[in-house]
């Protein structure tokens, strides 16, 4: 049963607003490609610029998104992070967020309607409904490598794993969830001009695609309205089937964090739900919702700093923060729940970023399906 959020979110207006896109990173191209857009799947990272206007005092949130901090050395250098939840280390403690998915309905200039609420190609159910019914939101068993880390929630198993010396230790019962969601019950709707996005046919529906300069200007509007959501909320916009365009195709996803600090700050999840075969790699349903739903636990804001390194979607450049989801883009396992074979992605561990050997995450791993042997060499 997908529950209507209550509240002015309902109420997005598109205006005319001015947005610079200066400062997001663009991961590079890796070995998967699109069978039918000119590019390849990656994801952006958008680090939270947290500023204070000149002459005002910087307020504290009466529910700040719930955080703790950590840090490891590497070469005499120490690198802070933050993450969602509460220090494993601490004991065995719960925290739920609660998820907010607002669908977003694409229409475009040649008639062509992308949305997440209606059936999706071959299938008895929409995006939003099989995403709601997922390893994302419902709870099954997860064993990497036949250890069991839990019945639960995927993305609180990948954190359960990346913890595992605490979690198998001193903090059995530690936990970091995702309620049920509550779902806009109609889809919000975005008109493309032809200037900016076009469709081309699929393996099932057609695809989208979408500039991101347009998108981004729709997005800052609609985020100045919704005033309901708070930061210990997670608000996720959900797409079906639509990327977005800067220097060619396909971004399939971001997260966010936009306020004046940390403690007031709203975290924001955009994802993309797609047919199976768009991509050469099998990248498909909730594969891109569960790179950012991770990379939103391991780093909200956006500001983890990392030693360089080289993989997946950054293959060939030098990235330097601790995106979990970015090494492993379009590495996917199968998960049958709810009579569905879903498709999330492998995410890597925090010794891998660390150069920590041997891993203290599950099995001595370095991602959650064992994509690594051993860390990566250091790039500048």
């Amino acid at each position: 049963m997908l529950n209507p959020r209550v509240g002015n979110i309902r109420y997005i207006v598109l205006a005319t607003v001015g947005m610079a896109v200066a400062g997001i990173a663009v991961g590079q191209t890796g070995g998967s490609k699109s069978r039918y857009l000119d590019g390849s799947p990656r994801f952006l990272t958008l680090p939270a610029n947290f500023t204070t206007p000149a002459g005002a005092a910087a307020t504290t949130a009466s529910a700040p998104l719930p955080v703790w901090t950590g840090s490891f050395v590497f070469n005499g250098s120490t690198f802070p992070y933050t993450m969602v939840g509460t220090d494993p280390a601490a004991g065995s403690q719960t925290t739920t967020v609660q998820a907010i998915i607002v669908p977003l309905k694409f229409a475009f200039s040649d008639g062509t309607v992308l949305d997440p609420t209606a059936l999706a190609f071959g299938s008895s159910q929409s995006a939003v409904h099989s995403t709601v019914m997922s390893p994302l939101f419902q709870s099954t068993s997860f064993a990497p490598g036949g250890t069991n880390v839990g019945t639960t929630q995927y993305i609180d198993a990948f954190q359960r794993a990346n913890f595992w010396d605490e979690v198998s230790t001193i903090s059995p019962d530690y936990h970091v969830r995702l309620t049920q969601p509550f779902v806009l019950s109609s889809a919000v709707q975005v008109n493309v001009p032809s200037l900016f996005g076009n469709t081309v046919r699929g393996p099932g529906a057609r695809i989208g695609q979408v500039s991101l300069f347009y998108f981004n200007l729709w997005l800052t509007a609609a985020l100045s309205k919704i005033t309901s959501v708070q930061p210990n909320e997670l608000l996720i916009f959900l797409t079906y089937n639509t990327f977005f365009t800067q220097q060619g195709c396909c971004i399939l996803g971001f997260h966010q964090a936009t306020g004046l600090s940390p403690s007031t700050a709203r975290t924001v999840v955009v994802a993309a739900y797609n047919d199976t075969g768009v991509f050469t790699d099998p990248i498909e349903d909730v594969h891109a919702l569960s790179h950012e739903l991770g990379e939103w636990m391991d780093d909200p804001f956006g500001n983890n700093p990392t030693p360089g390194w080289s993989a997946g979607q950054a293959a060939g450049a030098c990235q330097k923060n601790l995106e979990v989801g970015d090494p492993v883009t379009g590495i996917a396992f199968n998960v049958k729940l709810n009579g569905m074979t879903y498709h999330p992605e492998d995410l890597v561990f925090l010794p891998w970023f660390a150069r920590q050997s041997p891993s203290a995450s599950v099995n001595g791993w370095y991602s959650f399906l064992n994509s690594f042997a051993a860390p990566p060499a250091v790039c500048r």
